[in-house]
């Protein structure tokens, strides 16, 4: 959980005699459960004790048998899937058992990197779960300082992480291969591969949000980018193309590359050939009236999920047009009656979606309640 409070801490079951997670409590941030967020200067760790903002995981995995081979190219393997098994130099291992990498905004509002490691000793009254922080990560110092980050996301994929700013900078940064370029999935992994440290990836502000101000950055799970909050005049959430997907030159990512003399992705990063993307559109599929203005935006399985300052929580299936490669929409509210939504979550040994809010508006300590919802992913 990220909180202002305690930082960014793994939480204590308070579960039941049999074993069923009822609730949780925070522990206290000098324990061995919270990471504490470093405080750069540029590449320069200069102290600890930094607060998280808004954050997002990944946990890339390897299954061997996808994987080139010298000779023979395999079709179903997947750039996630080269960069776990490049992560694991081409040992098969799941999401159970493989590090999650959790990329956040701190706030001191650089971008950086928690790792979360398996805990084996998992028991009633102790942590939450079977990871716990481990390396803290270095800092993205390629995206120049002073921008005030809040918001971190990473594509599905791993590919791309991009942050964003509440504080009224439209500027939307991305790194490309935030953990190591894993190479072409038509080529065998390379037997050297190392996570290499935060300063050393390539990043620059790829476009801009186009939004009065933030509120939430988040992929799809059609892997594009969507950005929430203070309404435009025709949507409160916004991505790159009103329909964002396929193979236009103005379509993440290739916006990125194709409409500044690029000859590739890694070009455009390598010569800082920035806001090739331009201004993101509003998306017609989030239209004010069902969605008003989200202060929270999250990713789960095929659907989205957004949660409002005022009004109704509202899911979002999406697909992919196989044709077309245009992203396709449809939706439902989902929670009405709330207000002030503060963050959204899902947990998927309860399936449930948890929804935070603060009914008292102003960020008082202790007052946010979470209400637990069942989840209910059946959207044809």
């Amino acid at each position: 959980m990220f909180d202002q409070g305690t930082s960014f801490c793994k939480q204590t079951d308070v579960g039941v005699p049999n074993g069923a997670t009822t609730g949780w409590t925070n522990p206290s941030n000098t324990s061995a459960d919270c990471a504490e967020l470093g405080i750069f200067r540029g590449d320069l760790l200069v102290g600890l004790g930094d607060i998280p903002f808004h954050g997002e995981a990944i946990t890339p995995t390897c299954d061997p048998a996808l994987l080139s081979t010298p000779t023979v190219p395999n079709p179903a393997n997947t750039y996630f899937n080269q960069l776990g098994c490049s992560i694991y130099h081409g040992v098969k291992t799941d999401a159970q058992h493989a590090s999650t990498y959790v990329f956040v905004a701190s706030g001191k509002g650089t971008l950086l990197y928690v790792r979360l490691d398996l805990f084996i000793n998992q028991t009633v009254g102790a942590e939450a779960g079977s990871k716990l922080p481990g390396f803290g990560g270095t800092n993205y110092s390629a995206i120049p300082a002073g921008q005030q980050l809040t918001h971190a996301t990473v594509s599905k994929d791993g590919q791309f992480v991009v942050a964003t700013s509440n504080k009224k900078q439209q500027s939307v940064y991305a790194c490309l291969n935030p953990l190591g370029d894993p190479g072409d999935p038509t080529k065998p992994i390379n037997s050297t591969f190392a996570v290499p440290p935060a300063g050393t990836v390539q990043c620059m502000s790829v476009g801009n949000n186009n939004l009065a101000v933030d509120q939430a950055t988040a992929f799809g799970p059609d892997n594009q980018p969507y950005f929430a909050g203070q309404h435009t005049a025709a949507s409160t959430v916004n991505s790159f193309d009103v329909t964002p997907g396929g193979t236009s030159k103005s379509a993440w990512p290739n916006c990125i590359w194709q409409n500044n003399g690029s000859t590739s992705l890694a070009d455009a990063f390598a010569h800082k050939r920035t806001n090739g993307c331009g201004n993101a559109q509003p998306n017609t599929a989030f239209p004010e009236s069902q969605f008003g203005q989200p202060n929270a935006l999250i990713s789960h399985g095929s659907y989205m999920y957004s949660g409002p300052v005022s009004g109704s929580v509202v899911q979002i299936k999406m697909t992919v047009d196989p044709k077309s490669g245009l992203s396709q929409y449809s939706s439902r509210t989902y929670l009405t009656g709330i207000a002030n939504v503060t963050g959204l979550g899902v947990t998927d040994d309860l399936g449930s979606l948890m929804v935070f809010t603060d009914p008292s508006i102003v960020g008082l300590p202790g007052q946010e309640v979470v209400t637990k919802l069942p989840l209910c992913e059946d959207l044809p």
